[in-house]
Protein backbone atom coordinates (compact mmCIF):
# COMPACT_ATOMS: atom_id res chain seq x y z
CA UNK A 1 0.00 0.00 0.00
CA UNK A 2 1.98 3.09 -1.23
CA UNK A 3 1.96 6.62 0.96
CA UNK A 4 -0.96 8.30 -0.63
CA UNK A 5 -3.31 5.61 -0.55
CA UNK A 6 -2.48 4.86 3.65
CA UNK A 7 -2.74 9.13 3.81
CA UNK A 8 -6.04 8.69 2.66
CA UNK A 9 -7.54 5.29 4.19
CA UNK A 10 -6.28 7.39 7.58
CA UNK A 11 -8.11 10.58 6.84
CA UNK A 12 -11.17 8.75 5.99
CA UNK A 13 -10.50 6.91 9.34
CA UNK A 14 -10.37 10.12 11.25
CA UNK A 15 -13.04 12.11 9.56
CA UNK A 16 -15.58 8.57 10.46
CA UNK A 17 -13.58 9.11 14.37
CA UNK A 18 -14.90 12.77 14.15
CA UNK A 19 -18.50 11.59 14.15
CA UNK A 20 -18.35 8.60 16.31
CA UNK A 21 -15.87 9.45 19.46
CA UNK A 22 -17.96 11.83 21.59
CA UNK A 23 -16.98 15.06 22.91
CA UNK A 24 -14.95 16.13 25.51
CA UNK A 25 -14.33 13.09 27.06
CA UNK A 26 -11.25 14.26 28.65
CA UNK A 27 -11.33 17.53 31.11
CA UNK A 28 -9.45 20.42 29.72
CA UNK A 29 -7.08 20.70 32.82
CA UNK A 30 -5.90 17.44 32.98
CA UNK A 31 -5.67 16.59 28.90
CA UNK A 32 -4.34 20.16 28.14
CA UNK A 33 -1.46 19.15 30.37
CA UNK A 34 -1.29 15.52 29.09
CA UNK A 35 -1.66 16.55 25.12
CA UNK A 36 1.66 19.25 25.66
CA UNK A 37 3.84 16.39 27.36
CA UNK A 38 3.21 13.93 24.72
CA UNK A 39 3.53 16.68 21.74
CA UNK A 40 7.25 17.42 23.09
CA UNK A 41 7.97 13.56 23.57
CA UNK A 42 6.87 12.90 20.32
CA UNK A 43 8.36 15.76 18.37
CA UNK A 44 11.77 14.95 19.97
CA UNK A 45 11.44 11.21 19.52
CA UNK A 46 10.45 11.76 15.88
CA UNK A 47 13.02 14.45 15.13
CA UNK A 48 15.61 12.15 16.48
CA UNK A 49 14.48 9.21 14.70
CA UNK A 50 14.52 10.96 11.64
CA UNK A 51 17.83 12.32 11.90
CA UNK A 52 19.09 8.84 12.84
CA UNK A 53 17.07 7.31 9.64
CA UNK A 54 17.84 10.27 7.40
CA UNK A 55 21.47 9.89 7.79
CA UNK A 56 21.70 6.18 7.21
CA UNK A 57 19.86 6.85 4.09
CA UNK A 58 21.66 8.75 2.64
CA UNK A 59 24.84 6.66 3.23
CA UNK A 60 22.82 4.25 1.22
CA UNK A 61 21.86 6.42 -1.43
CA UNK A 62 25.93 7.29 -1.93
CA UNK A 63 27.15 3.94 -1.53
CA UNK A 64 24.65 2.44 -4.10
CA UNK A 65 25.51 4.81 -6.79
CA UNK A 66 29.21 3.96 -5.94
CA UNK A 67 28.78 0.71 -6.32
CA UNK A 68 26.66 0.74 -9.85
CA UNK A 69 29.03 3.88 -11.01
CA UNK A 70 31.38 0.97 -10.95
CA UNK A 71 30.04 -1.96 -12.72
CA UNK A 72 29.54 0.45 -15.55
CA UNK A 73 33.22 1.45 -15.20
CA UNK A 74 33.85 -2.23 -15.07
CA UNK A 75 32.28 -3.21 -18.60
CA UNK A 76 33.64 -0.24 -20.27
CA UNK A 77 37.05 -0.72 -19.32
CA UNK A 78 36.61 -4.92 -19.41
CA UNK A 79 35.29 -3.75 -23.78
CA UNK A 80 38.37 -2.12 -23.73
CA UNK A 81 40.39 -5.02 -22.46
CA UNK A 82 38.39 -7.74 -24.47
CA UNK A 83 35.09 -7.34 -26.59
CA UNK A 84 34.30 -11.07 -25.96
CA UNK A 85 35.02 -10.98 -22.08
CA UNK A 86 33.04 -8.05 -22.16
CA UNK A 87 29.86 -9.78 -23.54
CA UNK A 88 30.06 -12.76 -20.88
CA UNK A 89 30.29 -9.77 -18.13
CA UNK A 90 27.03 -7.91 -19.32
CA UNK A 91 25.70 -11.42 -18.93
CA UNK A 92 26.40 -11.72 -15.14
CA UNK A 93 25.88 -8.27 -14.11
CA UNK A 94 22.66 -8.22 -15.54
CA UNK A 95 21.85 -12.14 -13.62
CA UNK A 96 23.34 -9.88 -10.97
CA UNK A 97 21.03 -7.27 -10.93
CA UNK A 98 18.20 -9.17 -11.69
CA UNK A 99 18.48 -11.41 -8.43
CA UNK A 100 18.87 -7.84 -6.50
CA UNK A 101 15.35 -6.71 -7.54
CA UNK A 102 14.30 -9.70 -5.67
CA UNK A 103 14.68 -8.14 -2.40
CA UNK A 104 14.86 -4.83 -0.44
CA UNK A 105 17.79 -2.53 -0.57
CA UNK A 106 18.78 -3.63 3.22
CA UNK A 107 18.80 -7.43 1.99
CA UNK A 108 19.90 -7.54 -1.54
CA UNK A 109 23.95 -7.33 -0.25
CA UNK A 110 23.81 -10.56 1.48
CA UNK A 111 21.34 -12.33 -0.64
CA UNK A 112 23.20 -11.87 -4.00
CA UNK A 113 26.47 -13.09 -2.98
CA UNK A 114 26.59 -16.16 -5.13
CA UNK A 115 25.55 -14.10 -8.17
CA UNK A 116 28.09 -11.22 -6.66
CA UNK A 117 31.15 -14.64 -6.62
CA UNK A 118 30.36 -15.29 -10.24
CA UNK A 119 31.15 -12.17 -11.17
CA UNK A 120 34.06 -11.89 -8.90
CA UNK A 121 35.70 -15.61 -9.96
CA UNK A 122 35.00 -14.44 -13.89
CA UNK A 123 37.37 -11.01 -13.25
CA UNK A 124 39.90 -12.99 -11.55
CA UNK A 125 40.56 -15.76 -14.50
CA UNK A 126 40.94 -12.80 -17.18
CA UNK A 127 44.21 -13.65 -18.78
CA UNK A 128 47.09 -10.74 -18.13
CA UNK A 129 48.29 -8.96 -21.69
CA UNK A 130 50.92 -7.21 -20.91
CA UNK A 131 50.08 -4.49 -23.96
CA UNK A 132 47.31 -3.71 -21.87
CA UNK A 133 48.23 -4.38 -18.33
CA UNK A 134 47.53 -0.93 -17.34
CA UNK A 135 43.39 -0.92 -17.91
CA UNK A 136 44.08 -4.61 -16.50
CA UNK A 137 45.00 -2.86 -13.02
CA UNK A 138 41.87 -0.83 -13.57
CA UNK A 139 39.59 -3.49 -13.94
CA UNK A 140 40.94 -5.18 -10.69
CA UNK A 141 41.29 -1.55 -8.85
CA UNK A 142 37.27 -1.11 -10.08
CA UNK A 143 36.56 -4.86 -8.46
CA UNK A 144 37.92 -3.75 -5.19
CA UNK A 145 36.65 -0.32 -4.87
CA UNK A 146 32.96 -2.26 -5.39
CA UNK A 147 33.50 -5.30 -2.60
CA UNK A 148 33.96 -1.88 -0.29
CA UNK A 149 30.20 -0.66 -1.63
CA UNK A 150 29.12 -4.23 -1.08
CA UNK A 151 31.16 -5.02 2.57
CA UNK A 152 29.22 -1.03 3.45
CA UNK A 153 25.76 -2.01 1.82
CA UNK A 154 26.22 -5.62 4.54
CA UNK A 155 26.84 -3.51 7.47
CA UNK A 156 23.86 -1.18 6.80
CA UNK A 157 21.65 -3.47 5.38
CA UNK A 158 19.41 -3.31 8.52
CA UNK A 159 17.01 -1.36 10.05
CA UNK A 160 17.85 1.56 12.23
CA UNK A 161 14.97 1.35 14.35
CA UNK A 162 14.24 -1.33 16.60
CA UNK A 163 10.52 -2.85 16.94
CA UNK A 164 10.91 -1.70 20.94
CA UNK A 165 11.59 2.02 19.57
CA UNK A 166 9.04 1.65 17.10
CA UNK A 167 6.39 0.58 19.79
CA UNK A 168 7.77 3.60 21.82
CA UNK A 169 6.56 5.46 19.15
CA UNK A 170 3.36 4.63 17.89
CA UNK A 171 2.54 4.44 21.87
CA UNK A 172 2.67 8.36 21.96
CA UNK A 173 1.58 8.84 18.09
CA UNK A 174 -1.62 7.00 19.13
CA UNK A 175 -1.89 8.68 22.69
CA UNK A 176 -1.29 12.64 20.75
CA UNK A 177 -3.98 11.51 18.38
CA UNK A 178 -6.29 10.45 21.25
CA UNK A 179 -5.73 13.38 23.74
CA UNK A 180 -6.84 15.78 20.63
CA UNK A 181 -10.09 13.93 19.77
CA UNK A 182 -10.42 13.98 23.55
CA UNK A 183 -10.31 17.35 23.92
CA UNK A 184 -12.44 18.48 21.26
CA UNK A 185 -14.88 21.24 21.53
CA UNK A 186 -17.42 20.19 18.88
CA UNK A 187 -16.93 23.57 16.77
CA UNK A 188 -15.73 23.64 13.35
CA UNK A 189 -12.59 24.73 13.95
CA UNK A 190 -11.52 22.34 16.18
CA UNK A 191 -12.26 19.47 14.14
CA UNK A 192 -10.44 20.59 11.43
CA UNK A 193 -7.32 21.03 13.45
CA UNK A 194 -7.66 18.00 14.76
CA UNK A 195 -8.42 16.47 11.38
CA UNK A 196 -5.35 17.59 10.23
CA UNK A 197 -2.64 17.45 13.17
CA UNK A 198 -3.77 13.87 12.91
CA UNK A 199 -3.17 13.30 9.39
CA UNK A 200 0.33 15.16 9.95
CA UNK A 201 1.40 12.29 12.45
CA UNK A 202 0.63 9.34 10.18
CA UNK A 203 2.65 11.35 7.55
CA UNK A 204 5.74 11.50 10.10
CA UNK A 205 5.04 8.16 11.01
CA UNK A 206 5.15 6.72 7.07
CA UNK A 207 8.37 8.98 6.48
CA UNK A 208 10.33 7.57 9.44
CA UNK A 209 9.02 3.78 7.76
CA UNK A 210 10.52 4.58 4.24
CA UNK A 211 13.87 6.28 5.49
CA UNK A 212 13.84 2.97 7.73
CA UNK A 213 13.56 0.28 5.08
CA UNK A 214 15.46 3.14 2.41
CA UNK A 215 12.55 2.98 -0.01
CA UNK A 216 12.30 6.94 -0.04
CA UNK A 217 12.22 8.12 -3.02
CA UNK A 218 12.83 4.45 -4.05
CA UNK A 219 12.13 5.15 -8.09
CA UNK A 220 15.39 7.05 -8.38
CA UNK A 221 17.86 5.18 -6.45
CA UNK A 222 15.89 1.68 -6.24
CA UNK A 223 15.10 1.67 -9.91
CA UNK A 224 16.78 4.15 -12.25
CA UNK A 225 20.57 3.56 -11.18
CA UNK A 226 20.02 0.52 -11.68
CA UNK A 227 18.15 0.84 -15.24
CA UNK A 228 20.86 3.06 -16.15
CA UNK A 229 23.34 0.23 -15.41
CA UNK A 230 21.59 -2.62 -17.75
CA UNK A 231 21.55 0.31 -20.56
CA UNK A 232 25.06 1.13 -20.08
CA UNK A 233 26.29 -3.11 -20.66
CA UNK A 234 24.02 -3.42 -23.62
CA UNK A 235 21.11 -4.93 -21.80
CA UNK A 236 17.30 -3.74 -21.48
CA UNK A 237 15.88 -2.00 -18.70
CA UNK A 238 14.29 -4.86 -16.88
CA UNK A 239 11.16 -4.57 -13.51
CA UNK A 240 9.66 -7.17 -11.62
CA UNK A 241 6.36 -8.03 -12.23
CA UNK A 242 4.99 -7.41 -8.97
CA UNK A 243 6.76 -3.68 -8.58
CA UNK A 244 5.06 -2.95 -11.48
CA UNK A 245 1.64 -3.91 -10.50
CA UNK A 246 1.95 -2.47 -6.87
CA UNK A 247 2.37 0.71 -8.26
CA UNK A 248 6.29 0.75 -6.86
CA UNK A 249 7.35 2.10 -10.06
CA UNK A 250 6.15 3.07 -13.87
CA UNK A 251 8.24 2.05 -16.67
CA UNK A 252 9.21 5.14 -18.85
CA UNK A 253 11.15 2.96 -21.74
CA UNK A 254 9.22 1.62 -24.34
CA UNK A 255 10.87 -1.56 -24.95
CA UNK A 256 11.47 -3.19 -21.44
CA UNK A 257 11.89 -6.65 -19.53
CA UNK A 258 9.51 -7.60 -16.91
CA UNK A 259 10.50 -10.73 -14.42
CA UNK A 260 7.04 -12.54 -13.66
CA UNK A 261 7.38 -14.98 -10.68
CA UNK A 262 6.63 -17.97 -11.65
CA UNK A 263 6.95 -18.96 -7.65
CA UNK A 264 7.34 -18.40 -3.73
CA UNK A 265 9.10 -14.69 -3.52
CA UNK A 266 13.31 -15.13 -4.98
CA UNK A 267 12.24 -17.47 -6.55
CA UNK A 268 12.47 -18.38 -10.55
CA UNK A 269 11.35 -15.90 -13.19
CA UNK A 270 10.07 -16.05 -16.69
CA UNK A 271 11.32 -12.72 -18.30
CA UNK A 272 8.97 -11.13 -20.81
CA UNK A 273 10.41 -8.37 -22.94
CA UNK A 274 7.20 -5.82 -23.17
CA UNK A 275 7.07 -3.19 -25.94
CA UNK A 276 5.03 0.22 -25.36
CA UNK A 277 2.83 1.67 -27.72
Amino acid sequence: MRTQRIFWVSFAAFVLLLFVVPHPFISSDLGNTVLTVIAFLFGIIAGFYIVVTTTDYNSVKNILSAETAGWINLYDNVLTYDRPLAEKLSGLVDVYLRRNFDFEIIEYAEATASEYQAIVETVRSFPVKPELLPVYQIIRGIMHDISIARQQLTVLGARTLSRFQWAILLILAALFILSLYGLRTGTLFFDIVTLAISSAVVLVLLLIHYLDLYIWNERTFGFDIFENVFRAIGQLPYYPGESIADGRVRPKEKKYRVGVLMGPPGGERKIEVHTGT
